[in-house]
């Protein structure tokens, strides 16, 4: 029996599986491009879902820091009922039903009992606090700008896992390429050893070998199709939809040269990171702290403003009143704490500086860290497209060799190995650029 309170959350699940479906339903022939790959996933991702509700939660605080400007209205009701002497005759006057008979010693010191109903309207208008309202204020408006850079921040991480995972996806699939191709090759290499076999031109250890070699890249065909799996459900997770949902991608990784200077990147960087602009609003709202801790020392004027209604009865406004109050009040000693307050926010500003700092030059690390292997990988490239064209060459002469009985197979298995690490190296080469690029802009603050 299906349980009732578990409808809504399947019904949600199916509907954002529906939902992702419907968003995704003319990739499968056309292919999922990255750009649509970065706009699912900043439409379904549940991390930035979070750092929305960050964002939200911050202007809130906006609202709420306002509250030290304006008047709190409040209405009560209290009911009593006492025989005590003093409460008793407070009531009376209250209830504004004194009489001669209620000066009498008896009556005063051992009076009925009596039922009072209480309305009250007070009103509180702070007039000064020493400027605690006001940076309440500009503390809550810098964690809220904070809140949008962090937001953004995670935005771009979001952007680069998509990025990540969509370029590891192709480089699993060029793998799994690589693999089918070395498979035909291995196959195509035990077919000639079985010919030269049976015509007497080679040993049978020749064969086996060939047969060994089969068998060790069909292994490799099946490692790289789970390869495919994988990185599919890992671009799945990182656009933030279910991990079994099936599309097709049809773009090629290509090479990305550097277009800017290093020196030009860093700058840009310490302008633009945003989680370095949130750290520095943060220590700037940290240094806004000692100035909200010393407003403690300052005296506080607050106006005040009641009406009450006492009768015996609760529909009943028998006795009217109201008082206008203003109360200054000055902290003179609190031991210590206040001190204490203004000593910790200090200490909290001089670690935000020191935090802010060291982010700034982990920054810069970051970018010199992704600038070099863009370079290197570039380099990488060159190298290992030649060294592709050369083993490819290299195999070719060596199974023609064979084929005359010029060189024993042991040749061609190590020609058909060097094929297979110079293809894979030169993808691996061909991500590495790619996500090295992808880096390097996440870096700078620009993705």
């Amino acid at each position: 029996m299906i349980s009732g309170k578990h409808i809504p959350v399947r019904a949600a699940a199916l509907f954002a599986v529906l939902l992702f479906a419907a968003a995704t339903s003319g990739y499968a022939a056309e292919g999922l491009t990255l750009e649509q790959a970065v706009d699912v996933a900043l439409k379904s991702n549940p991390g930035l879902k979070a750092a929305d509700a960050e964002v939200n939660a911050a202007q809130a605080g906006v609202l709420r820091s306002r509250s030290g400007f304006l008047p709190k209205v409040t209405l009560s009701e209290t009911y009593s009922r006492t025989n005590n002497p003093l409460m008793v005759f407070g009531a009376k006057l209250n209830q504004e039903i004194v009489s001669n008979n209620d000066f009498d010693p008896l009556a005063i010191n051992d009076p009925e009992t009596i039922t009072d109903y209480n309305t009250r309207l007070s009103v509180i208008q702070p007039v000064f606090n020493g400027g605690r309202a006001y940076l309440g204020v500009k503390q809550a408006r810098l964690h809220h700008d904070a809140s949008l850079q962090d937001r953004e921040r995670s935005r771009q991480e979001t952007v680069y896992n998509v990025v990540k995972g969509y370029y590891g996806l192709l480089l699993a699939k060029e793998y799994r390429r690589v693999a089918l191709q070395s498979l035909a090759t291995s196959e195509a290499n035990v077919r000639l050893a079985e010919a030269r076999y049976r015509a007497g031109a080679v040993l049978q250890s020749d064969l086996l070998r060939a047969k060994v070699q089969l068998a060790e890249v069909k292994e490799m065909a099946t490692r790289a199709e789970n390869g495919v799996q994988l990185a599919k459900a890992a671009l799945n997770f990182a656009m933030g939809v279910p991990q079994s949902s099936e599309y097709e991608i049809e773009c090629r990784l290509s090479a990305r040269n550097l277009s800017q200077n290093l020196d030009g990147l860093i700058e840009e960087a310490l302008q633009k990171r945003p989680d370095l602009l949130a750290m520095n609003m943060n220590r700037r709202n940290a240094a806004m702290g000692i100035s909200q801790a010393r407003t403690e020392y300052v005296p506080t004027l607050n106006v005040m403003a009641q009406a009450d209604w006492h009768s015996s009865d609760p529909a009943g406004d028998d006795a009217k009143s109201w008082a206008v109050m203003a109360v200054l009040q000055w902290n003179l000693f609190d031991g210590l704490v206040t001190r204490s307050n203004v000593k910790e926010a200090l200490a909290t500003t001089e670690r935000m500086k020191s935090l802010e700092e060291q982010m700034r030059s982990g920054v810069q690390l970051q970018v010199r860290e992704a600038f070099y292997r863009v370079a290197e990988s570039v380099g990488r490239i060159a190298a290992t497209g030649t060294s592709v064209q050369e083993a490819e060459e290299g195999l070719r002469i060596v199974q023609k060799r064979y084929e005359v009985g010029m060189t024993n197979f042991v040749d061609v298995l190590g020609a058909e190995s060097a094929l297979i690490r110079a293809r894979t190296n030169a993808l691996q080469a061909l991500y590495d650029n790619n996500t090295a690029h992808a880096e390097l802009k996440l870096a700078v603050g620009t993705l």
